[in-house]
């Protein structure tokens, strides 16, 4: 921010800087609500997996790690699909992070690689949906396999996208580091000026998994259409904000 000399000893801000400030928490806030709205796709993800997809997740894999070891020891359910979705996600976020790793050179708020991430994450999401309609919302457990794969090799992507943005606190894909966050809040040890987006991303978490169970179970049919559209708005919002500072500059 730079100044300018308004009498003896006094300095003021221009008003093309307080602007910028500004619009710096503006896109902040935007980008806050952009991360809430993936969190709900990715919750809606876990529910869809959870219910349809032999009770694993493709986005938590802390949970599936537990699961992991119930099927080793055969006390509940099969490893495979589990190995599965814990490979195909690190897989996804391998290729994400190499993505965000070749194009460093790019800032903002929101720059344009999460454009591209999120386009693949939108691609991997239709591919479940379609091989979803083929089947109408009932895969044979070959075809399950290849749904794993396609919501799991997303929220791999999705996770390094995310990282990428160095957003404290927030992963999209679980919660446990969000909810340890707003309890450092509480207990001082971090800005409160964090807490409407960190309580957002566990209210989407949550709202996320309600919306896409009650799609399961009442529209089983169009409950994989949700995280693809949310991804799909999420994309074109993002748009917007990578290139509202090129008008500014203007």
């Amino acid at each position: 921010m730079s100044f300018v000399t308004t009498g003896p000893g006094m300095l003021t801000a221009t008003a093309t800087d307080l602007q910028g400030v500004g619009a710096d928490t503006t896109g902040e806030h935007v980008r806050d609500v952009l991360l809430v709205a993936l969190t709900v796709a990715s919750g809606a993800v876990d529910a869809i997996s959870y219910f349809s997809l032999g009770h694993i997740f493709s986005a938590f894999m802390s949970g599936n790690m537990v699961f992991l070891g119930f099927g080793i020891a055969n006390i509940k359910g099969h490893w495979l699909p589990i190995v599965l979705a814990l490979s195909t996600f690190a897989v996804g976020s391998y290729v994400g992070l190499r993505i965000t790793t070749r194009r460093t050179q790019e800032s903002g708020l929101w720059p344009p690689r999460m454009s591209l991430l999120l386009a693949l994450v939108a691609l991997a999401e239709a591919g479940f949906l379609a091989v979803w309609s083929a089947t109408a919302g009932h895969p044979p457990t070959e075809i399950t396999y290849v749904l794993i794969v396609f919501f799991s090799l997303a929220m791999g992507i999705q996770t390094a996208a995310v990282r990428s943005l160095d957003v404290q606190g927030v992963f999209t894909t679980a919660g446990t580091f969000t909810l340890v966050a707003v309890t450092g809040i509480l207990a001082g040890t971090r800005s409160r000026a964090e807490m409407p987006r960190l309580v957002g991303v566990l209210a989407g978490l949550v709202g996320g998994a309600i919306a896409g169970g009650l799609l399961f179970f009442h529209a089983q049919s169009y409950a994989p259409a949700l995280p693809l559209v949310i991804t799909v708005l999420v994309i074109l919002a993002g748009r917007t904000m990578h290139r509202a500072p090129r008008r500014q500059a203007h």
